[in-house]
């Protein structure tokens, strides 16, 4: 049988700063996830970004007659949405076909990023 004062009615000081502390630890751990996270969709929304634009830019050039597609290396600044980019573009003449690369830099958080695509263009 227990007396009467023995029975603890309520939270001691130690359990309510533990339970804090966890709660606390869970807060910033999902804070972090989330700027994490967010960062990440910014990111992959840039490299979409950059990849459309690098696709865009080989169509371009393939749409145009062959034996009118300059060569050399060619650069421009673009803007679309957030993505503030430089645009190159290389077009080597290898004889039986022509060789362009398309190449989309940027920087994001002072980290630089790049997109590269690359295609063959043959007469018809």
């Amino acid at each position: 049988m227990l007396a009467a004062g023995n029975l603890k009615k309520g939270m001691t000081f130690i359990e309510v700063m533990l339970a804090i502390s966890i709660l606390l630890i869970v807060i910033l751990g999902n804070s972090y996830l989330t700027a994490y996270g967010k960062g990440q969709i910014s990111l992959r929304e840039n490299y979409r970004s950059a990849l459309q634009l690098a696709c865009q830019k080989l169509e371009q050039i393939k749409a145009d007659d062959y034996y009118n597609i300059e060569e050399g290396e060619f650069s421009e600044e673009l803007s679309v949405g957030n993505l503030n980019c430089t645009l190159n573009t290389l077009t080597l003449d290898c004889g039986s076909y022509k060789n362009v690369k398309a190449d989309v830099c940027w920087t994001q958080g002072g980290t630089p990023y790049n997109v590269n695509l690359v295609t063959f263009i043959v007469p018809e």
